[in-house]
């Protein structure tokens, strides 16, 4: 290959890192009680979808997806599930069986439309709270799939173009109490010392 050949292709590589677009989805996991993110007695988790855009151009502009998880998500229960970016009020998607929840459509007009247009990057998109079937020691898994776009608006009127989207799952770490162990255990020894 020629220095010219060889200028060409080092160019055309650096231009294509230059506009790499992409879209990540991520979860931040808290819960009702101390806000931890750690599941104990009582608990339910709060479940918060994020999406990060690089470049951030003007910000989101929708993605339509589902959620769902391992068989220990399906065992609990999903106490509300809430769609935050949601112009077309479309609702919040389908809860179906095993807590998988489908055909969520996630949109905001654009701000020359929009006077509530949430330029945040990231953005919170979407919220769970989820209740476990019990509180034994686990981690549980969940997150969204089938995602059809990742589209982020490049100007105020509408113009959006596609971003490539990396999605990560989140995880529920649950721990029965410390506490509650121990008093598990007082009980059993004053029981046994009764007993005698």
């Amino acid at each position: 290959m020629n220095r010219i050949g060889l200028s060409t292709v080092v160019v055309a590589a650096l231009a294509g890192l230059a506009t790499a677009q992409v879209m990540t989805i991520t979860w931040d996991v808290s819960d009702t009680g101390d806000a931890d993110g750690v599941l104990s007695p009582g608990e339910s988790a709060v479940l918060t979808m994020y999406a990060a855009m690089n470049p951030g151009a003007v910000g989101f502009a929708g993605s339509i997806y589902n959620i769902g998880g391992d068989a220990d998500w399906g065992a609990g229960s999903i106490g509300s599930y809430t769609n935050l970016v949601d112009s077309l009020a479309t609702g919040p998607g389908d809860l179906n069986a095993g807590n998988f929840i489908t055909g969520i459509e996630s949109f905001q007009l654009p701000p020359f439309f929009n006077p509530s247009f949430d330029a945040s990057n990231p953005i919170a998109v979407y919220q769970i709270v989820w209740t476990p079937a019990d509180y034994s020691a686990k981690i549980v898994s969940f997150g969204s799939f089938d995602h059809i776009n990742f589209d982020v608006y490049t100007d105020t009127f509408g113009s959006s173009t596609g971003y490539t989207g990396e999605v990560f799952p989140g995880v529920i770490k649950i721990i029965p109490a410390p506490a509650s162990a121990a008093l598990l255990g007082l009980g059993c020894l004053v029981g046994a010392r009764r007993r005698r």
